[in-house]
């Protein structure tokens, strides 16, 4: 069994990460005036969702094995969202993450080229 959190491999980098900031508040909204009242609650984490350019199986294999050793939801692993998140002060930095997802899987075209994407979430 891997020792966790796993290093996010670094022989590809990602073609697009999107990343989501979110916060936990609950909105009222009175059906006779309109008016909100906002609730914050102290809950927050970050999501992303990764998307890595096509590769050949040779650098896949990196890949395959990382999925694999991260057992879905029971892993987790570490990345960097300081590239990702421009001008935030202070900037988030490293943060370990899990996949939520039970399944986690790849696409692969003849078994010559192959693409992954993925979501992941900060870590409880």
């Amino acid at each position: 069994m891997p020792s966790y959190p796993l290093t996010f491999p670094t022989n590809v980098a990602p073609e697009n990460v999107r990343v989501t900031r979110r916060t936990a508040a609950a909105v009222e909204v009175s059906p006779y005036t309109f008016k909100e009242q906002v609730y914050p609650h102290p809950g927050k984490r970050w999501q992303i969702d990764v998307t890595l350019q096509p590769m050949p199986a040779d650098l896949a294999a990196l890949w395959t094995q990382f999925f694999y050793d991260l057992e879905g939801p029971v892993g987790t692993f570490t990345f960097n969202l300081n590239p990702h998140c421009p001008g935030l002060a202070p900037a988030p930095g490293v943060v370990t993450f899990f996949c939520p997802d039970a399944e986690l899987g790849w696409d692969s075209k003849l078994a010559t080229e192959f693409g992954f994407s993925f979501r992941a979430w900060q870590s409880r």
